[in-house]
């Protein structure tokens, strides 16, 4: 009798553990339904949702990946218990990669909710200008269910703002005032209630301006290029017929200045236009090509006995060169001769 008792609860145990997962699953599985069906169901009206943003850092700003990181805090002010822009939102040029949980409480005589978000946005920065480039780039927040006929976002243009720490390295940052937008696209999603062939959704827009400041970049970017310039420019001091030391000294300048483009682009995007960093490289390399033709007039010239002609020819190219290299260079500082049919924006980018 006793062993007969044992089979019996030896029997329960193992028939509640197989049993208990799938009911455990099917409590799950109803409650997500519920939950589901709670949120497709469409609210009455429009909802206005205040929303702001605090932005505590901006990290990896790159132009040639096309993307830059950011820390912040969001919120988000509401009336009614219809939706949960908190938990509904999204960006529009970005991925969020972390973000911490948001609790909805009283806030005077709102729905309050906020949260602190990590994220990758996606930016195509216009490098046309680099490495003296500008860009105004932007958080860009909609909600990824509701469209702008159920929830419309209002900025709120007083708490928004730029921590006083943030620092992008080569640019000076600085915030912009919100402004909402409706972006349309050009698809109904393939939901056949919404009664139309293109979808609205409002789009709170967070703009960040990034300025150089100064030419330390500039300089960073070309020293060595300026430095073989005046290593070409040099050589007409060196004798025409001393053929090592005047040849070896263009050649190797410009195997420097192509060098030194390679280098930057690296830095850049692909494009299909020539960028200020490209143009000033191009020039550096075009002036120390020449100095090694007028070498050979000069060297010709030796040849021929006419040692005075040699030497007044390499005087007037050597300041000649370098006073088309320095014009040259203010031309296309202060002249966008990329070929980039595209306008540029007032900030550059």
């Amino acid at each position: 009798m006793f062993r007969q008792l044992v089979c019996c609860l030896r029997t329960l145990v193992v028939a509640s553990g197989l049993l208990l997962p799938g009911l455990l699953a099917a409590q799950d599985s109803a409650g997500a339904e519920t939950v589901a069906d709670a949120i497709v169901d469409r609210p009455e009206g429009v909802t206005e949702v205040q929303a702001g943003a605090y932005i505590l850092r901006m990290r990896n700003v790159s132009p040639r990946d096309g993307l830059f990181e950011v820390d912040a805090w969001l919120w988000f002010r509401w009336d009614g218990d219809d939706i949960r822009p908190d938990l509904t939102f999204e960006f529009a040029n970005g991925l969020i990669n972390d973000r911490t949980d948001s609790q909805v409480e009283r806030d005077v005589d709102k729905n309050y909710a906020t949260m602190r978000i990590q994220a990758t946005i996606f930016h195509d920065f216009d490098v046309r200008r680099y490495p003296m480039d500008n860009h105004l780039i932007e958080l860009q927040i909609e909600d990824r269910l509701w469209d702008d006929s159920t929830l419309v976002y209002i900025a709120d243009t007083e708490a928004t703002a730029l921590d006083p720490l943030v620092s992008v390295p080569g640019w000076a940052t600085a915030l912009l005032a919100p402004v909402v937008t409706t972006h349309t696209y050009a698809t109904s999603y393939g939901l056949r209630s919404a009664g139309g062939e293109f979808a609205t959704y409002s789009r709170l827009s967070v703009p960040i301006s990034l300025e150089r400041t100064s030419y330390s970049v500039l300089f960073k970017s070309f020293w060595v290029s300026f430095l073989a310039v005046v290593l070409g420019l040099l050589a007409f001091l060196v004798k025409a017929d001393d053929l090592d030391a005047r040849f070896g000294m263009g050649v190797g300048s410009i195997f420097a200045a192509s060098a030194n483009a390679f280098i930057l682009a690296d830095t850049l995007p692909a494009t299909n236009f020539i960028t200020l960093a490209e143009q000033i490289n191009l020039i550096a390399v075009g002036v120390i090509f020449s100095t090694v033709f007028i070498s050979i007039w000069s060297l010709r010239l030796r040849y021929a006995g006419r040692e005075e002609a040699s030497i007044r020819l390499d005087l007037i190219a050597l300041f000649s060169f370098a006073a088309i290299f320095v014009v040259a260079v203010l031309i296309v500082l202060n002249f966008d001769l990329s070929g980039n049919p595209a306008a540029a924006s007032p900030a550059g980018g």
